[in-house]
C-alpha cells in the first residue's frame, strides 16, 4: 500500500508518532533503530527537544523516515 503524507511543521512530532504507530512502533523504538542503523547515540529527550524547538535537521528527518519506510520528496506547489 502506497501512502502519501504531507508533513507540517506545526505538528511534525505528532505526525511522526502517527507514522510510527502505523508501523507498530513507538517513537522511542524508531529512535533506537535510527541510532543502531546510523551509529548514533542521540537520546529520545534530544529528539523531543528538536521537535519542540523546530530544530530538527532534514538529514535527521530522512533517517527517521527511512526507518518508517518512507521517502522525503519535495515538489513545487
Amino acid at each position: 500500500m502506497e501512502r502519501e503524507v504531507r508533513l507540517e511543521t506545526e505538528n511534525l512530532a505528532l505526525q511522526i508518532k502517527y507514522l510510527a504507530a502505523l508501523n507498530g512502533l513507538t517513537v522511542t523504538k524508531v529512535k533506537e533503530e535510527v541510532n543502531k542503523k546510523y551509529n548514533k547515540s542521540d537520546s529520545n529527550r534530544n529528539l523531543s527537544n528538536k521537535f519542540r524547538n523546530r530544530t530538527i535537521r532534514v538529514s535527521e528527518l530522512v533517517e527517521i523516515l527511512d526507518i518508517l519506510d518512507y521517502d522525503l520528496f519535495i515538489h513545487k506547489r
